[in-house]
This record gives structure tokens, C-alpha cells and sequence, in this order.
């Protein structure tokens, strides 16, 4: 409906679509401030993909890799740094509100990380062991934008997960797409338009459901 309402505000793909890509493909995360109003399935022009930091740079994947590349404790990784530095700026850090959690993040993270090297990577449905996914287990899975040229920016949801997915070298993961730029939307209308458009990004993961028979 807002599609057809909205048509260069919203995309024609179902916004809450499980796509599966490359974690090695998400190398750069969105610099902006949280939008005010939801973006699940909006189209939006302007420079917003142009501002961006390399995911490699942030401190948690940083720290992850410091652990389980490196050996190094906790407490002396990037990870610590980022967490005491979120208890000062705004009172807590990943839901917890003192120092004392750290030692218990930790252990949610080392958890997360060997059920991923042993069992794989799982979605949140599969997860929550329910056969009827919900919203909220979309919410949960690693949330991406897509640049005017296809690339991949991570957002909001799922940081740690793709750090481990990136030091374990998976295949791939499942994404929820965020946000399209509109220059990435008009060639996803070009190919809805006429499928044997010749272009050099057929095989980006976005488009793979439009090139089906």
C-alpha cells in the first residue's frame, strides 16, 4: 500500500525479507543519528551513504577480535574501553548499569560466539525455536542499509553477531534491509521493469529475488 501510495519513499521489496549475504560484504557502518521515524522499507536519496566508518574501526568488533584472535582478557581489549565509555556518557552500556556488568556481557558474548563456531549461524527464528516468526525476531537479525551503488552499510541491530560471523569466516548471514538509497531503488525498478537489463550488479544479493523465473 505505501508503495503505491509512496512510490519514492518505499521500495517494492518486503522490508522485513531475510536476505543472506557475506558478512566479509559489510564493511561499513552508517555515521548519522538514529532517524526519527522508522525506516523499515524506505527509499531515501541525499548524501547519507557517503558518511560512513569503516566496521573494521569499531570497538566492538575491535575487541572481539582481540579476544578470539589474540587471546588477550577482556578487560584488556577495545571492548572494555567502548563499555566504561558508554556507563559515562549515558548511564549504562548494553542494558547494564554499572562496571560490575562487564564480566556478565562478557560471558553472554563468549556464549553467543561458541554456540556460532559449534552450531552455526542461527536466526532468530530458529533461535526462539517458533515456527511463526514475529516482528520482533526481524528486528533482532543484523540490520543493513544499502548505498546508491549496492553497498552494504550495518546498522543498528546485530553488531556483535557479525563481528563473530566475520572472525569465524562464515559463508554467509541473514540480513534485514533497512534502507535503499534511491539510486540502488531505481535499479532495482529497472530490473522489475524489463529482468534482462544488462547491469554489473545481477548478482547482488538484493536482487536475486527479482531475477528469479
Amino acid at each position: 500500500m505505501r508503495r503505491r501510495l509512496f512510490s519514492h519513499r518505499y521500495t517494492d521489496s518486503d522490508p522485513f525479507a531475510i536476505v543472506w549475504v557475506d558478512p566479509d560484504s559489510i564493511n561499513r557502518s552508517v555515521l548519522e543519528w538514529i532517524p526519527k521515524h522508522p525506516q523499515w522499507g524506505r527509499v531515501v536519496g541525499g548524501d547519507w551513504d557517503q558518511r560512513w566508518e569503516p566496521f573494521g574501526q569499531r570497538p566492538v568488533y575491535q575487541g572481539l577480535c582481540e579476544r578470539y584472535e589474540e587471546g588477550k582478557p577482556w578487560a584488556q581489549t577495545a571492548l572494555f574501553d567502548a563499555f566504561t565509555d558508554q556507563l559515562r556518557r549515558f548511564g549504562n552500556a548494553w542494558g547494564y548499569y554499572s562496571i560490575a556488568g562487564f564480566e556478565a556481557r562478557c560471558q553472554e558474548i563468549d556464549r553467543l560466539y561458541e554456540s556460532i563456531r559449534t552450531h552455526g549461524y542461527r536466526t532468530q527464528v530458529e533461535l526462539a525455536e517458533e515456527k511463526t516468526p514475529r516482528l520482533a525476531h526481524v528486528y533482532g537479525e543484523i540490520n543493513v542499509d544499502i548505498g546508491r551503488d549496492g553497498t552494504f552499510y550495518w546498522r543498528t541491530y546485530g553488531q556483535h553477531r557479525l563481528a563473530i560471523a566475520k572472525i569465524l569466516d562464515l559463508d554467509h548471514v541473514p540480513v534485514v534491509i533497512h534502507r535503499r538509497h534511491a539510486g540502488w531503488q531505481e535499479i532495482r525498478d529497472r530490473l522489475q521493469r524489463d529482468k534482462t537489463v544488462s547491469t554489473s550488479v545481477k548478482s547482488h544479493p538484493d536482487l536475486q529475488a527479482l531475477l528469479e523465473p
